[in-house]
């Protein structure tokens, strides 16, 4: 992996040791092209939250921002459990403010759609970017769904026939896509911090508690944390 990402470097210096899959590298290889000389580029960024520590495949920092762009592989979207628990962990992330927002690609359009996932990573974070790089990219029809971005497409199949298909992005930002549910993940996080992301899916199976009676809980396990609103709990500490 490492001789291939020197083959393929170009402005942006990453450490290609530390790419654990061909559509991480494949997305590196062409999203560094496009990106500002300001931008920097961090693979497997260690990230602290209160339910265990994790690796996020990519991240760009300019000065205090971070976006994370995590590639998922079909295998990850086969089973229920997996989903619940890439939800979890991307809330804890948001909530500390480990990042600002977090992208879910998917590997098939990496492999497939490329440009049409750095366009929509571009129009969304013009930031990272260089602005001339950026204006180069094929302009697509972004369709800005909550939580999910689509651009649609047809491709000729070996038939001739022309088959209407789109590419997906999860995009989840606190500010933009709050999902009241997230609440409730940072909440049983909190109360039983003894314990890493599966185990409190396994008790939220056990004990669906509602947002009164976890903000309850919190309070009666830790008297001085209250909480009032959501804005005290955006506010946690590192």
């Amino acid at each position: 992996m490492e001789i291939l990402g020197k083959h393929f470097s170009t402005n942006h210096s990453y450490e290609f040791d530390k790419v654990e899959s061909p559509i991480e590298q494949i997305l590196l290889n062409h999203l560094t092209k496009y990106l500002s000389d300001e931008t920097e580029v961090i693979v497997q960024l260690p990230v602290k939250t209160i339910s265990g520590n994790f690796r996020a495949d990519i991240a760009l920092k300019n000065n205090d921002r971070i976006v994370i762009l995590e590639c998922d592989g079909e295998e990850f979207h086969t089973k229920e459990i997996n989903e619940w628990y890439d939800e979890w962990r991307d809330t804890l992330i948001l909530f500390q403010k480990k990042a600002e927002t977090i992208y879910r690609i998917k590997g098939t359009d990496i492999h497939n759609n490329i440009n049409s996932i750095i366009y929509l990573i571009y129009k969304f974070e013009p930031e990272f970017f260089n602005a001339e790089y950026g204006e180069r990219l094929p302009k697509k029809e972004i369709n800005d769904e909550w939580r999910e971005k689509r651009i649609n497409y047809t491709y000729t199949n070996d038939e001739g026939q022309e088959i209407p298909s789109s590419v997906n992005v999860k995009r989840k930002n606190l500010k933009s896509d709050f999902d009241r549910f997230w609440l409730k993940y940072v909440l049983y996080s909190l109360i039983y911090p003894e314990k890493d992301i599966k185990k409190l899916i396994d008790l939220m199976k056990e004990k669906h508690y509602e947002t009164n009676k976890l903000i309850s809980l919190l309070n009666q396990k830790f008297p001085e944390f209250k909480i009032e609103d959501i804005k005290l709990l955006l506010n946690i500490k590192e």
